[in-house]
């Protein structure tokens, strides 16, 4: 999916949320789809799914995986194309992301934010996927935003995050570090 498919799946989800349930229900978008739906990500970037970390009310999940059902048969996306999966790693959103988040759609009774910029590239930091490391350097991170990202990987250590991920994460990190070296 590039950019204009997610936003149209988001934008026809939340027209068929209308009719399965009656309350506003907000989800924060991490991963490629965010950086897609905010620009942070190059233009001809493509993704499989939208990874979605928080819905709100939670209540509403059963009303909101039924819309995206529809919304894949209808656009011809997999099944998987609206993953919650994502929410297991809940634990690793980067302290005060609800003060950095960016709106990045409405339609209908559903509000879609996007993770901010810095907690974007910390979560792909720790992510380390070959595909997230692309995105990194496309991104191009500025040193404040490396430091950002430093304190982040501290707290995870802190919070007792297991220290192979950690330690790949620093491996990361220093490499970036390192390109910004004069």
């Amino acid at each position: 999916m590039d950019s204009s498919i997610v936003k149209r799946a988001l934008q026809l989800l939340g027209e068929r949320l209308l009719t399965r349930h009656d309350a506003d229900v907000e989800v924060l978008v991490v991963g490629a789809s965010a950086g897609m739906l905010t620009g942070q990500l190059p233009r001809g970037r493509t993704t499989v799914d939208c990874d979605v970390m928080v819905i709100a009310p939670r209540e509403t999940e059963g009303a909101l995986l039924a819309a995206a059902d529809d919304v894949a048969a209808e656009l011809g996306l997999p099944a998987c194309w609206f993953n919650t999966d994502v929410q297991l790693l809940i634990h690793a959103l980067p302290a005060g992301w609800q003060d950095r988040r960016v709106r990045a759609c409405a339609s209908g009774r559903l509000r879609v934010d996007a993770i901010g910029r810095v907690d974007l590239l910390a979560m792909k930091v720790y992510a380390g996927r070959a595909q997230d490391l692309q995105d990194i350097r496309d991104m191009e991170p500025l040193l404040h935003e490396l430091r950002f990202v430093a304190a982040f990987i501290d707290a995870l250590e802190s919070a007792g995050e297991p220290m192979a991920h950690i330690t790949d994460a620093r491996a990361i990190l220093a490499e970036l570090e390192r390109l910004h070296a004069p």
